[in-house]
């Protein structure tokens, strides 16, 4: 193990996470493809596993499991006449012991679907289990009911089993993993539950009754057939990424939505550095917005918020009313580059986040694949560092090192990936401006670079609302792309291990937030999909003595 102690590359190695999407596939047909092209990617995928995730093995009980399982599932490639979903289907059901949500292969855009699905019925993850969320306008009056079984069988049942069939990093991520598809035939098979045309759902109401509902099977083009109720909610909320409002009549409670911890500052990082996905990412990112994207690429990375100019605009609308309450919406978030929320974490918190020890571990294995993806080749990446590493090598990234607030804060200033750089350093370690009280409001879909911001936030005081993440804090983490060299497939292999607690905290696994949404909260709500937020309006007007 070697131990990198240059803080001049903490923007390259300590917490960068990029939103792992195994469902956001390629444009593909589903076509069957030749067992001998299918059983190469899969032997490419396990190589590329092996030379770069940093620890491959032991999810399997050890490296002769790891081989045995792999041949097991070669075994089925090549046994069996499989479409590219099947495939993908056999090749992240074998990633499943890595309980890594950035180790994936994405399954293949395409309009012909053969799962069928139980009609229209969803269900929101929360601290008590599975409450439905929407449901076939006929059965409008159950939602805000919480799920029991499935054709008998109990949903503690149900999500352990999903553990064994589907990825997923902690209790929460086989909840997630029932939620989304749970409503499919194949699914539900392979869960071990029996039925024929239809499927009986046993709720318990809010009211603590018990009610049984039976649900057709039907084709997917047939979904749509049945309008669905869903919860909706009696509050208008900023909706775009980065957009902020105050939401109360007094200006004290400023709201702000972080979809995604994408802005223009990894964008121009990757396109001035020549990452070779760069160009991609900024196209995807105006396709995303419905917006054209400009024919000069300067002007383009130019037209996309920034993260720290657009929370600088915020703090100084807040500083400007005296406003006492932050509130950061995180559902949803599946992440991007951590490195560009620490300039914010200095507008709020000033020299005490500069010289704050987070204590966290950060673990990388250097291969050829993640050179690929940063663009640069071992012999320059040893010259610029002062190193002598070699493929294959681990190394440390130390984040909190020893010297005076002086040092500290050169430290950060000087990595920040930033649009605000004099901004930060008129500061001189003073806040921009610090709330009395920050809310983050996180969910199952809170991962990756979007969980770091709310970790960090929550080691500086902030308060956690909602569910806990589908992350694990101690994880493997960042997505490593690669294609696989037949299909065509986009795949992925985490570089990076990370540790946020102590492998024997109780927070290893799972960060629960200091006020947990349960089925109750929102039924007193009146079933309002914005409960959370209701939930901090409620805490703010008793601490200011307002009957909200």
């Amino acid at each position: 193990m070697k131990h990198l102690i240059s803080i001049g590359c903490i923007l390259l190695f300590l917490t960068f996470g990029v939103s792992a999407q195994p469902n956001a596939g390629i444009e593909s047909n589903t076509q069957n493809m030749s067992n001998d092209s299918l059983v190469n990617d899969f032997r490419f995928f396990c190589d590329m596993l092996e030379a770069t995730h940093p620890d491959p093995y032991t999810g399997f009980g050890g490296r002769p499991f790891f081989y045995i399982e792999r041949d097991l599932a070669l075994s089925r490639i090549a046994d069996d006449s499989l479409d590219l979903n099947g495939f993908c289907d056999v090749l992240n059901e074998f990633t499943v012991p890595l309980k890594d949500l950035h180790t994936f292969v994405q399954y293949p855009k395409s309009d012909v679907i053969k799962v069928k699905y139980v009609q229209r019925i969803a269900f929101a993850v929360l601290n008590d289990g599975l409450m439905v969320s929407g449901i076939a306008k006929p059965y409008s009056h159950h939602l805000g009911s919480r799920l029991i079984a499935i054709n008998g069988v109990p949903v503690d049942t149900l999500a352990f089993r999903m553990a064994r069939i589907m990825p997923s990093e902690n209790f929460v991520g086989d909840l997630q993993n029932l939620s989304s598809c749970g409503n499919q035939d194949e699914i539900l098979s392979k869960l071990g539950v029996q039925f024929s045309d239809s499927v009986e759902y046993k709720l318990q109401t809010p009211r603590s009754d018990t009610i049984f509902i039976d649900l057709q099977i039907v084709e997917r083009e047939h979904l749509a057939d049945v309008e669905m109720a869903r919860l909706n909610s009696s509050l208008t909320l900023p909706e775009e990424n980065l957009q902020f409002a105050f939401i109360d009549g007094s200006d004290n409670i400023m709201y702000l939505r972080l979809s995604s911890i994408m802005a223009r500052e990894n964008y121009r990082y990757c396109h001035e550095n020549g990452w070779n996905n760069a160009m991609s990412d900024i196209s995807y990112y105006y396709q995303s917005i419905g917006k054209e994207m400009p024919g000069d690429v300067r002007e383009a990375i130019n037209a996309i918020p920034s993260f720290s100019e657009e929370f600088s605009k915020m703090l100084l609308s807040m500083k400007d009313r005296g406003s006492e309450y932050l509130i950061i919406d995180m559902r949803g978030n599946g992440g991007g580059w951590t490195p560009i929320t620490y300039p914010s974490m200095v507008m709020m918190f000033g020299d005490e986040y500069c010289r704050k020890d987070f204590e966290v571990k950060s673990i990388r294995r250097l291969s050829d694949l993640y050179l690929r993806k940063i663009n640069r080749p071992i012999d320059q990446l040893n010259l610029s560092w002062g190193t002598e590493f070699e493929i294959g090598d681990y190394f440390t990234m130390n984040e909190y090192q020893e010297g005076d607030i002086a040092y500290h804060r050169n430290r950060v200033l000087r990595n920040a990936l930033t649009e605000t750089p004099e901004l930060l350093q008129s500061l001189n370690g003073e806040p921009l401006y610090r709330p009395k009280r920050i809310f983050v409001i996180t969910d199952p879909h809170t991962n990756s670079a979007a969980f770091h911001y709310a970790f960090y936030l929550w080691k500086m005081n902030a308060t956690l609302v909602g569910v806990p993440s589908s992350q694990a804090p101690n994880t493997f983490m960042e997505v490593t792309p690669f294609r696989l060299p037949y299909t065509g497939l986009m795949a992925s292999a985490s570089n990076t291990m990370q540790q946020f607690f102590p492998v024997d905290s109780p927070f290893a696994k799972v960060l629960k937030p200091n006020v947990e949404m349960t089925s109750q909260d929102y039924y007193d709500f009146k079933l309002d999909a914005n409960a959370p937020v209701l939930k901090i309006l409620e805490i703010c007007g008793n601490e200011k003595g307002i009957n909200r």
